[in-house]
């Protein structure tokens, strides 16, 4: 199996997932997928730290830059945009959620 390797200024890759920041593109087993500015900055957020659990709090303040009104739906409705845009491409979940905690990237699954 592949290493995870990023850089914070090129590509964060995965097996069959390359996230390119500086383009703002992701490639999902070869094919581009677009996503929304926020989406991408959550994927990416995610990716850079892959195994580590966050909160919807603590995903919401490394993606927005307002004052929350309704942080578990706007994190809850972007995870979901971004798992059936992925898996237009992918059989591969790549985000899971952590019951009661909130949400991680695990490359393997």
């Amino acid at each position: 199996m592949e290493e995870y390797r990023s850089d914070l200024r090129y590509a964060t890759t995965f097996p069959g997932l390359s996230i390119l920041p500086d383009q703002r593109r992701i490639l999902v087993e070869g094919k581009e997928i677009y996503l929304t500015h926020h989406e991408f900055d959550m994927i990416l957020f995610l990716a850079r730290h892959p195994g580590q659990v966050f909160s919807r709090e603590q995903l919401y303040e490394a993606v927005w830059d307002d004052i929350p009104v309704s942080v578990y739906a706007k994190v809850m409705c972007m995870i979901s945009s971004i798992r059936q845009k992925l898996k237009s491409c992918t059989d591969k979940e790549y985000i899971q959620t952590v019951w009661g905690v909130g949400y991680k990237f695990d490359p393997g699954t």
